[in-house]
């Protein structure tokens, strides 16, 4: 080579040296700009910046996480299918980074979108399968998708990389639970709280599980430990629930229409109101039954779910009559109210029953032990507490 060539060579790869070095300058700067305008909070700018930067290197790892800016940035400013393309560009750079697919499922998972979840989490899984996060994520998505099976499969995985990380156990809680098996996912969620005691959704997740068994009391527990740890959204969440799930009860009774429960047996018809004291007359009359929570004012007003009837024997309170001889003389109630008006803001309902006098007008009756008894549903589709479905003046309520 002459000195004139070795000259012109040295000119060519000090100008390439001198160009890439150029381009490392402006790459960074790029970078630095849109990394500070992002957490700025100018999203726009943001994305020029890192498509300025993807462009001057688009095969390098500054080119990936510039677009991983992007994607972020394009959500923040509710771009979601431009932040979808994004992800998906990236891919192509760089096929196997999971974490793409990792970042991609979430924005899918978000969007209830859960088939498409699986499909990228399992991407994830097959480039990573030693990353608890992807196996976790997998297994969320599979569970909103019902597939269970595959969900425990998913964690446990996780808590075989990572036996002491409560993530696995958490997510064998929710599949139990999903399933049913209510004792199993209390074991697992107080297995979380071992190893994280503070981790809210855990006591959340618990409470529930002891609201669906019907222990009202542990699961009211949970509440009190959140509310300790000031996490009110978490305590209200529960709380909410609680009640949701909690059987309605009969919480008071009383009278504004003439019917004296505490009148006992032997009772003259006719005392309870002057009408009466004509052979075959009839009288209606209200008792008002006030319930523990809201309720559905269908089920309620509904006449064939309640009865009226006369204390058995055995009924909390005694047998109608003390349990003597019912003379045939005594007063007639219809099983069925005439009428039943729910008053939804004070929880109330008002029953309307007839009582009718015998022909000779001598007719008597044991208010004391005449027993309502209601079946209706909550707002919530619960059935009544059988423990307080059942009123008499004796027996209050049972």
């Amino acid at each position: 080579m002459d000195i004139q060539s070795g000259q012109a060579a040295d000119q060519l790869f000090s100008a390439i040296f001198q160009s890439s070095v150029n381009v490392d300058y402006m790459v960074n700067s790029a970078m630095t700009r849109g990394i500070d305008l992002y957490t700025n909070g100018n999203y726009e700018g943001a994305v020029t910046e890192f498509k300025r930067v993807a462009a001057l290197s688009p095969v390098s790892d500054n080119a990936i996480t510039a677009y991983n800016y992007s994607a972020m940035a394009y959500l923040k400013l509710g771009r979601t299918d431009d932040a979808i393309k994004t992800y998906k560009t990236a891919m192509r750079v760089s096929p196997t980074d999971d974490t793409l697919h990792l970042a991609l499922g979430n924005i899918y998972y978000d969007q209830n979108n859960y088939d498409s979840a699986v499909k990228e989490y399992q991407a994830a899984v097959n480039l990573n399968s030693q990353d608890t996060t992807n196996w976790y994520s997998l297994g969320q998505a599979l569970i909103s998708t019902g597939n269970y099976d595959k969900a425990e499969d998913a964690f446990t995985k996780v808590k075989q990389i990572a036996p002491q990380d409560y993530s696995g156990y958490y997510g064998l809680g929710q599949v139990s639970y999903k399933q049913g098996d209510y004792e199993k996912a209390i074991g697992l969620f107080q297995k979380v709280l071992e190893i994280k005691h503070d981790f809210t959704a855990a006591h959340v997740d618990l409470g529930y599980a002891y609201a669906d068994m019907g222990d009202f009391d542990k699961a009211k527990e949970q509440v009190k430990l959140l509310n300790g740890s000031d996490d009110q959204s978490s305590a209200s969440l529960l709380d909410s629930y609680i009640y949701q799930k909690t059987p309605p009860k009969l919480f008071a009774a009383y009278t504004a229409g003439g019917f004296d429960v505490s009148l006992g047996p032997g009772t003259e018809v006719s005392t309870l109101a002057p009408s009466l004291s004509t052979g075959r007359a009839s009288k209606t009359f209200t008792m008002d039954f006030i319930f523990s929570k809201s309720m559905d004012a269908a089920s309620v007003q509904n006449p064939y779910n309640w009865q009226i009837s006369r204390a058995a024997y055995g009924t909390p309170g005694g047998a109608y009559n003390w349990g003597l001889s019912v003379p045939s003389t005594e007063a007639q109630i219809s099983l069925n109210p005439i009428n039943v008006v729910y008053k939804a803001d004070q929880l109330t309902a008002e029953v309307t029953f007839q009582i009718k006098q015998n022909s000779s007008a001598d007719a008597t009756i044991d208010p004391s032990h005449i027993i309502f008894k209601c079946a209706a549903k909550d707002a919530y589709g619960n059935a009544m507490d059988t423990s307080a479905n059942e009123y008499g003046g004796f027996s209050a309520i049972v």
